[in-house]
């Protein structure tokens, strides 16, 4: 496969995995009456620096802007990545299970590091709310790039 299209189905597939976990946390939001507060929260503590010992963030049109292209851009990042895996897999069909590995370590790696850097954001956001949102990334990147590689 073509660099160029490992790079656009990556991108495809990275906006699809951030679209999906944005659209999670809006629905987890909306269903606490506070819309956009998952973003904001994020936003802030990548942005601005807050923490448990800060005054409650308010949501911020700024903030949630701000989060979401940074969210976006890694996931595109994430995609190209895994798209150059599937790539790999192409040639030698074995490698799935590497893959399959590694999307599961990113789960509880992502995890692991957000309870490292930012405990405190575990409880205005569960950790099982970050990982529905996760699974749902998984899904909707692996039903772009799973199509396009089957095993021969």
């Amino acid at each position: 496969m073509r660099a160029k299209n490992v790079l656009l189905e990556g991108a495809a597939a990275g906006l699809i995995g951030a679209v999906m976990v944005a659209v999670w946390f809006l629905a987890y939001d909306l269903l606490r009456d506070t819309p956009f507060r998952t973003p904001s929260l994020l936003g802030a503590a990548l942005f601005d620096g807050w923490s448990h010992a800060a005054a409650p963030v308010e949501t911020s049109t700024r903030l949630v802007v701000k989060y979401t292209i940074v969210h976006g851009l890694a996931f595109i990042v994430f995609g190209c990545g895994l798209a150059g895996l599937f790539a790999i897999a192409d040639r030698d069909f074995r490698f799935l299970f590497a893959i399959f590995m590694l999307l599961c370590c990113f789960q509880v790696a992502f995890l692991a590091l957000l309870v490292v850097l930012a405990e405190w954001l575990l409880d205005p956001i569960p950790w099982w709310a970050i990982m529905i949102g996760n699974v749902f990334a998984t899904i909707g990147m692996l039903g772009v790039l799973l199509p396009r590689h089957q095993p021969a």
